[in-house]
C-alpha cells in the first residue's frame, strides 16, 4: 500500500469528530464506520472519474475554484448536505444536476471532494 493511499489518522480523526462531536458513544461507532464505507476506496475513485468528466472545467484540476467557482478544497467536511444540495439544485453560475446524477453519484463526489481530491484515502 503507498503513502498516497494510506490514511492519515489526524486527518480521519478530523472528519470523524466532525460527525460525531454530539453523537452518543454508541451512535458515534456507527458513525464512524458509516463515514469509513463513505470514503471508501472505491467511492473516492468513482468521484476522481466524475470529477473529472462533469467539474474540472469550472472547479480546476486541483479543485481550486478556477473560473470564479468555488475552492472545493475548504468545503467544510461537516456540511455533506449543503454539498449534496448545491450539487443537486445549482448554486450562483453551477448548474444543477438533479436530472442528471443520482445522490449514489453524488455521493462518489462527496467522497472525492471529502478526501480532497484523493489526498485523504484508506
Amino acid at each position: 500500500m503507498s503513502v498516497q493511499s494510506t490514511l492519515t489518522v489526524a486527518a480521519l480523526a478530523a472528519l470523524l469528530s466532525a460527525h460525531t462531536v454530539k453523537a452518543e458513544q454508541g451512535s458515534a461507532t456507527v458513525a464512524s464506520e458509516a463515514m469509513l464505507a463513505e470514503f471508501s476506496s472505491e467511492r473516492i475513485e468513482q468521484g476522481k472519474k466524475m470529477y473529472k468528466q462533469l467539474c474540472l472545467r469550472c472547479h480546476g484540476p486541483e479543485m481550486n475554484g478556477g473560473n470564479n467557482a468555488y475552492d472545493l478544497r475548504i468545503f467544510p467536511l461537516e456540511q455533506r448536505e449543503r454539498f449534496f444540495n448545491s450539487v443537486l439544485n445549482g448554486k450562483r453560475a453551477m448548474p444543477p444536476w438533479k436530472d442528471v446524477l443520482s445522490e449514489e453519484e453524488i455521493g462518489h463526489l462527496w467522497a472525492y471532494v471529502g478526501t480532497r481530491g484523493g489526498a485523504i484515502k484508506r
